[in-house]
């Protein structure tokens, strides 16, 4: 028996995302050559809630697969 399901787009997506790339927490070096930015410009744009990640202490974590939806928004709103 199949089973079909109805599934939002953008939830496949995701989903699809997940699965493709692991899921691991990258420091700011990473997540930043992963963006394509400076470091610097990496942390004003978290600070100011842009990019998805978390401040402990003095450093900075980003999650790979958060920003690989964020990556993915931004070339959906072009």
């Amino acid at each position: 028996m199949t089973n079909l399901a109805l599934v939002n787009l953008d939830d496949l997506k995701v989903l699809l995302s997940e699965h493709s790339i692991p899921n691991e927490v990258w420091n700011s070096k990473q997540a930043a050559d992963f963006l394509t930015v400076s470091v610097p410009t990496l942390h004003k744009e978290a600070e100011l809630g842009k990019v998805p990640g978390v401040r402990i202490g003095k450093d900075w974590k980003f999650s790979s697969i958060a920003l690989y939806q964020y990556i993915s928004k931004k070339e959906e709103s072009k």
